[in-house]
């Protein structure tokens, strides 16, 4: 017992190939007075312990969920994966249950790897480094150098084991025999949240500055209204980026052939608050829904419970001509302080389409992805004026206004 505690012990039996076995113990506190939250205050010094605690157990873990994953026991409830097993019996995320397995794999691969984790030789970012290093092509040079990687790796920060095993990697795939030149190191992996998207890429030198381009060119400045941080300004861009693509591809489907971006709403539902879905069967929000809503394609689909009875022709939201008489009178995005050019931009509805909104150019006008989403999630009130002016009211009552770009100017002699 400790600080009011009863300790509860699980301990698990793990042998590494050389026949070495580690035992994965767990202590769950229950605090006899309720007041667990209580005692839970560590020194620095107690954090530090706790952490590399935490560090070598999570090691370990990893481990036991590749090797269950070897074995297939998790399939015993019908269960699809091993992630899939994760997230249903441990209610861990689909990021999270992903990412212990990889980790486990990389360790049953390299004994003295995992000995130096779970043992606290090294950490969890070094290991890390150490995997995102250890491609295919390298791996029988890592199994071969790995001892001496961890001795050169243990003692070193996070930062400097990351740049440590870059330089291996080049030194590796220098030596090794490879069939064919190595491609760039590109990584993308994405998962969905009740609140949207989240993930983590790797990009090589070309692709990084490609990246950096795309993302200051698609980079938007309000004017002094703008209270967002890079980090925001950065995650809009991209949003941005992604946008403009999915509406100027060469591919079928750009902004006068709708749709772009498949999407299911229950008819039913359409005069209050739609429910909307895409085709993975993800829920897509009110805001997004009536963002989409102003500028598509709609197919009506008739259903019998679950028998589609007929798939009704198409019919643009927006017609092609109506949608270049709005870009003649606007010139691009009219949110105030915006200067998205038209490429960038939808037809919005300004009395919703739901709503029974007529489309027709006195109910539109252009909005850059951005400002469109951003006018249905706070739901701000748009008033088209005679002469083209549009005012916008703030969701704090204040009213801004823009002004139509109309034609450009005149060049000089």
């Amino acid at each position: 017992m400790l600080g009011g505690f009863v300790s509860l012990k699980a301990i698990w039996n793990m042998g590494f190939e050389g026949g070495r076995s580690i035992e994965l113990v767990y202590d769950w506190g229950m605090g006899i007075d309720g007041s667990v939250l209580d005692e839970i205050v560590f020194s620095s010094a107690e954090f530090i312990e706790a952490w590399a605690a935490h560090e070598r157990d999570a090691a370990r873990l990893a481990l036991a969920a590749w090797r269950l994953e070897a074995c297939g026991d998790w399939a015993h409830d019908g269960s699809v994966s091993m992630t899939a097993w994760l997230r249903h019996h441990c209610r861990m995320s689909n990021r999270d249950a992903a990412a212990l397995v990889h980790r486990g794999r990389f360790l049953d691969k390299f004994t003295a790897i995992a000995e130096a984790a779970c043992d606290g030789v090294l950490s969890a970012g070094q290991v890390n480094a150490l995997r995102t290093v250890t491609k295919p092509a390298v791996e029988s040079v890592m199994t071969a150098q790995q001892d001496q990687i961890v001795a050169i790796i243990a003692p070193l920060s996070v930062a400097d084991s990351e740049q440590a095993a870059g330089l291996w990697r080049q030194r590796a795939e220098a030596v090794v025999d490879l069939r064919e030149p190595v491609e760039p190191e590109h990584e993308l992996r994405t998962a969905r949240t009740a609140d949207g998207l989240i993930g983590r890429f790797v990009l090589d030198e070309n692709g990084a500055v490609q990246f950096e381009q795309a993302i200051r060119t698609a980079s938007t400045w309000d004017g002094t209204s703008d209270t967002r941080d890079n980090s925001r300004r950065s995650a809009d861009a991209l949003v941005e980026v992604c946008a403009f693509f999915n509406a100027n591809h060469t591919r079928p489907g750009t902004p006068r052939q709708r749709p772009h971006v498949e999407l299911m709403v229950e008819a039913d539902t359409l005069g209050s608050t739609p429910l909307a879905w895409t085709t993975d069967h993800a829920w897509v929000g009110v805001a997004t829904t009536d963002t989409l809503l102003c500028d598509c394609v709609i197919h009506r689909v008739h259903r019998a419970g679950e028998a589609i009875l007929s798939y009704g022709r198409a019919t643009h939201t927006v017609p092609k001509d109506l949608f270049r008489a709005v870009a003649v009178r606007d010139g691009g995005c009219r949110f105030p302080g915006c200067d998205r050019k038209v490429s960038w931009c939808d037809a919005h509805h300004i009395h919703y389409w739901r709503h029974l909104g007529l489309t027709e150019l006195e109910n539109l006008v252009l909005l850059c992805n951005r400002h469109h989403h951003h006018v249905h999630r706070h739901n701000l009130q748009l008033k088209l004026m005679p002469n083209a002016d549009l005012d916008i009211t703030m969701p704090d009552g204040t009213t801004r206004t823009s002004q139509p770009r109309g034609q450009p100017g005149k060049r000089g002699p």
